[in-house]
């Protein structure tokens, strides 16, 4: 389907409130199938990557996502103040950014980005009871959908 080292978020578990905890490390977790992604020293080419969101249908009612891609120079994210920056909210209806509805998957959410950060991560997080079943989040050098 795509590099598997450039897999954020694998779709292995469903992103519910219990799995959507944001990476700390390049190993990735069998608990919420995440990962967070060494692009190596400089960061991103000049170009920028593309970060791909897939979300499948969510079958519950009423709840939220909030899917932020992360970027630091630590691969554990650990000082917040210094080193973490957000470099892009996934939005659809973008009545509020970085807030995706329940209603509105199924979808695919595109966000292109550049940094000069060595470490990137998403961090998702859904509202409690939330059910958005097996999102998958990927980056490519490509500008355009690669499903």
């Amino acid at each position: 389907m795509f590099d598997y080292n450039m897999i954020l978020l694998d779709g292995s578990i469903d992103l519910t409130p219990d799995t959507d905890t944001p990476a700390v490390s390049t190993t990735r977790l069998d608990a919420t199938g995440a990962a967070v992604i060494d692009l190596g020293e400089g960061g991103t080419p000049a170009s920028g990557l593309s970060c791909v969101l897939i979300l499948p249908t969510a079958t519950e009612d009423s709840y939220t996502l909030t899917a932020v891609l992360e970027v630091s120079d630590e691969e554990a994210f650990g000082d917040v103040a210094l080193n973490l920056q957000e470099v892009a909210k996934f939005s659809i209806l973008a009545a509020t950014k970085g807030e995706i509805a329940d209603t509105e998957p199924p979808a695919v959410v595109i966000m292109r980005f550049a940094t000069d950060k060595r470490y990137v991560r998403l961090n998702a997080t859904v509202t409690t009871g939330g059910d958005f079943k097996a999102v998958k989040c990927y980056l490519t050098p490509y500008e355009f959908t690669i499903l």
